[in-house]
């Protein structure tokens, strides 16, 4: 039986992606980089052409583009300077890359020093058919040190013929030698607005029907990179087909929905670690990333210290414009230095994350610690209520943290209570008629209320002096006690409850108290010990013997602006007492 022959099925046509199909033709295309456009364009036009050209800058910054624009311009045959036609043989060949004068060389598999010196033997050869002779180099910083100094001689001194264009993204690695031989031009990140600009026109050329939010989530999520924001879009269109759902975007390229971190930061700012726990199980069912989710937070916390700080451009923060109204009324939620706490510790969990066999266990730890530290108040204002304290000075008690805008509400051995009274003045907080009376009054409770409160007091200045002291033996002494109360300049240090070895060991670390007492209260202070030898006030002051030369000398070393001066004037130093 005759075979039939038949002809192949003809191939379907080649896709070409969106990044390749929309590369800038010329100088007038080129996104996000004017100073290197205006440069060229007036190199070209006056025919001050360098031999040798350096584009460093991020990746899909448009550095490749650039180098085949350039190598255009050079060859068009219609001659018009800084005008490539896009028609004629040299610009039509550059562009699809098969130019043979026009070599473009991966420098990442061609790094040798062989390669180099078949390079060298190329250059000495005549154009084909244009006016130059153009190699680009690629990635040029994975040459080898040897390949490098190879190709010096050539780069600086090449024939009239010859141009070259290096690219690199690692400009740092660059040889100072090849850089003083080269033309630098310093590619920068493509802004946010421009690359949003760009996406939807290629949408609208190529009818996608895709919301402006999707567009803003590609833009936000390349990351200044045209290059990347056109292949997302690619990728986005061939998961949804010509109409793009907005949850299609987010599911696609890993994207943490606004919404989810607006939850986060509510819940932080509230202290809800219900709804935090709740929210990293979501992210769990969902198949979150969640290092990715920590990485999306610390931006979006970012985002709002900018705002804290007065700043609320879209583009500065990289975020959709329909975000903004959102943004400030988190931003609202919490005072700066809250915001620079929260940004702190968000960065060490995302490092423990990395290392983390339990990366849910860590995150949800993690969330539960912010959502104290939201509730923590600042160093000044506990300084400033312990000085009012000091000079009797009514302290209007804690609220509650209702909502996250009162950021300041401490956690209990942080919370600043109103001011303590002495023990003799709590009869005086009792009415004279209820007491001569013996009837109770309304204000017959006030007594045991005072008492409290001046617990508390005593709790809470106890805990603070505890954190200042710098040594650490001596933290479970002060720990141990009842409390530490202020009576105009002394600290008494309420050891009742103690034992003899407690109280001994705090005769002995008397300055090392007052120097932590004196960094919470902002003055220098005596300090008391109560209690011992079955007395309840019994208050014990350690007598300071006469302060001696050595002695002054010593604590003046220890002083800052002493220590600063002698920096800067060396020299022999003494003790001079002061006659008047």
């Amino acid at each position: 039986m005759p075979q039939v022959s038949r002809d192949p099925a003809p191939l379907p046509m080649q896709y070409q992606v969106l990044a390749r199909k929309w590369r800038p033709r010329d100088f007038s295309e080129l996104v996000g980089q004017p100073h290197v456009s205006r440069t060229l364009l007036n190199s070209l036009k006056s025919g001050r052409v360098a031999h040798a050209f350096l584009f460093s800058g991020p990746r899909g910054s448009g550095k490749t583009s650039t180098a085949r624009i350039l190598a255009k311009a050079l060859n068009c045959h219609r001659g018009r300077p800084g005008e490539p036609c896009g028609e004629c043989p040299a610009c039509v060949e550059i562009a699809a890359g098969n130019c043979m004068d026009v070599l473009e060389i991966d420098a990442a598999s061609n790094r040798g020093i062989d390669e180099i010196r078949e390079l060298r033997e190329n250059v000495r050869y005549q154009p084909a058919r244009d006016r130059r002779k153009i190699f680009i180099i690629d990635e040029v910083h994975m040459l080898t040190p040897e390949a490098f100094n190879a190709l010096l001689k050539t780069l600086e001194e090449p024939p009239p013929h010859v141009v070259f264009i290096l690219a690199t993204t690692e400009f740092h690695k660059i040889p100072a030698t090849i850089l003083s031989r080269c033309q630098h031009y310093a590619f920068r990140l493509i802004p946010y607005d421009l690359i949003l600009e760009r996406l939807s026109s290629i949408a609208q050329a190529e009818g996608f029907a895709i919301s402006r939010f999707a567009l803003e989530q590609i833009a936000f999520a390349s990351g200044g990179s045209m290059r990347d924001a056109m292949s997302a879009l690619d990728q986005v269109v061939a998961f949804s087909g010509s109409s793009v759902r907005d949850e299609d975007v987010t599911l696609l390229l890993n994207l943490v929905e606004p919404a989810v971190l607006a939850r986060t930061v509510r819940a932080i700012a509230g202290n809800d670690g219900e709804s935090l726990l709740r929210l990293v199980a979501e992210l769990v069912d969902a198949g979150q990333d969640l290092q990715n989710f920590c990485r999306r937070l610390i931006a979006h916390i970012r985002s709002l210290m900018i705002i804290k700080a007065g700043v609320s451009s879209p583009s500065f923060l990289g975020v959709p414009e329909t975000l903004l109204p959102e943004l400030k009324e988190q931003a609202g939620l919490f005072s700066p230095e809250d915001l620079l706490r929260l940004f702190d510790s968000l960065v060490r969990l995302e490092g423990d994350l990395k290392h983390a066999v339990h990366t849910r266990f860590h995150l949800e730890m993690g969330l539960l610690e912010l959502a104290q530290i939201a509730r923590l108040r600042s160093l000044e204002d506990l300084i400033a209520d312990f000085q009012r304290l000091v000079r009797g000075e009514a302290v209007a008690p804690e609220r509650p943290a209702a909502s996250a805008a009162a950021s300041t509400t401490a956690a209990a051995p942080r919370a600043m209570p109103a001011p303590a009274r002495p023990a003799g003045d709590a009869a005086a907080a009792v009415p004279r008629s209820a007491a001569d009376a013996g009837e109770p009054e309304p204000e017959a409770e006030a007594p045991a209320a005072a008492e409290e409160e001046r617990r508390q007091a005593a709790r809470s200045l106890l805990a603070q002096i505890t954190a200042a002291v710098q040594k650490e033996s001596l933290e479970p002494i002060l720990q141990s006690l009842a409390g530490a109360r202020m009576e105009r300049d002394a600290l008494i240090l309420e050891a009742e409850e103690t034992n003899e070895f407690v109280r001994r060991q705090l005769r002995d670390n008397l300055d090392a108290i007052a120097r932590a007492a004196a960094r919470v209260v902002g003055a220098e202070v005596r300090i008391l010990i109560e209690g011992g030898d079955g007395k309840n006030r019994a208050a014990e002051e350690r007598t300071r013997p006469p302060e001696t030369a050595d002695g002054i000398m010593e604590r003046a070393r220890r002083d800052p602006v002493v220590q600063a001066f002698l920096e800067h004037f060396p020299g022999p130093t003494k003790a001079e007492k002061d006659e008047t």
